[in-house]
């Protein structure tokens, strides 16, 4: 099967690109005490993205007290600020639930960080 291309919505002026899209973008995002991106580590909890292009990224950290937090925040930002139609993206920071590397890590980090 093939490869589909991913869904773009468009506007009067151009494509926006989707939360998908928006997503493998996160990808870029490093957790620099970990080293692995924070969607493979789980703390992407969900991408929305409206018809004017105004995204929303719902994340947590890796613990509240991570004093990295703006920092990945401005990774966030400049990750997602190239894409189609984006025009404005806001980090919503959430704690519930909690991370748990052991049930919300991606199976390739869990090996990586030894939780297996």
């Amino acid at each position: 099967m093939a490869d589909e291309a991913p869904e773009v919505r468009s506007l009067a002026e151009g494509p926006v690109a989707s939360a998908d899209d928006v997503q493998d973008a996160l990808r870029e995002v490093i957790d620099p005490e970990l080293g692995i991106d924070v969607v493979s580590l789980g703390l992407v909890y969900g991408v929305e993205v409206d018809d004017a292009g105004s995204a929303t990224v719902r994340m947590t950290l890796t613990t509240p007290y991570c004093p990295l937090g703006p920092m990945l925040e401005s990774q966030v930002h400049a990750a997602t600020q190239f894409l189609p139609g984006i025009k404005d993206v806001r980090v919503d920071l959430v704690w519930d639930p909690p991370w748990d590397p052991h049930t919300m890590a991606s199976d390739e980090v869990k090996l990586e960080l030894g939780l297996f």
